[in-house]
């Protein structure tokens, strides 16, 4: 009976011992892993534009925010922005696609211009929650696109270059 016993306290052990190796390999990658980025096709922008109340596009140590007030966008400093680049990068992003994954999970993402010194562009609702969190690479060599990563994805994605065109709007039309 005493190796009966032994036998089955060692099955015992093995089960256990293989339920918490599942759950620490299979479990446990899926609360740290990355969110995956959304499916190509899907707009940058997936609200109304005007459900954004702040824009902020953080860069080279530097920082533009617009914020919206009274149907207008100001600066933190409450200087107006002189003309509609803000409305118009928000109406580009609510119409711009995902064109394609180019890498999935890229061995170096400063390759794409993406990495720790790479632009950030973040769009806030009015509640608080991010509604476009990008990180903005290069152009791609044909010059008709841009390489983001979308949300905190690790997946790269080509979208249109009108987006160089329009964050350079915003650049050229900041208060000050």
């Amino acid at each position: 009976m005493m190796a009966l016993s032994v036998r089955g306290t060692a099955l015992m052990a093995v089960a256990l011992g293989a339920l918490v190796g599942f759950l620490w390999l299979g479990e446990g990658r899926r609360v740290h892993a990355p969110a995956p980025a959304p499916a190509v096709g899907t707009l940058l922008l997936a609200v109304a534009p005007a459900t954004v109340s702040r824009v902020d596009l953080e860069e080279h140590d530097a920082r533009l925010t617009a914020i919206r007030n009274d149907g207008r966008w100001l600066d933190p400093h409450g200087h107006a922005w002189p003309d509609d680049a803000v409305g118009e990068l928000l109406d580009t992003l609510a119409g711009l696609p995902m064109i394609m994954v180019v890498d999935p999970d890229p061995e170096n993402p400063a390759d794409y211009g993406l990495g720790d010194d790479a632009p950030r562009l973040r769009l806030t609702a009015a509640d608080g929650r991010d509604v476009v969190n990008l990180e903005i690479g290069e152009r791609n060599p044909a010059w008709t696109g841009m390489y983001v990563r979308v949300g905190g994805s690790r997946e790269i994605v080509l979208v249109g270059a009108v987006l160089h065109w329009e964050l350079e709007k915003l650049r050229k039309g900041a208060p000050g």
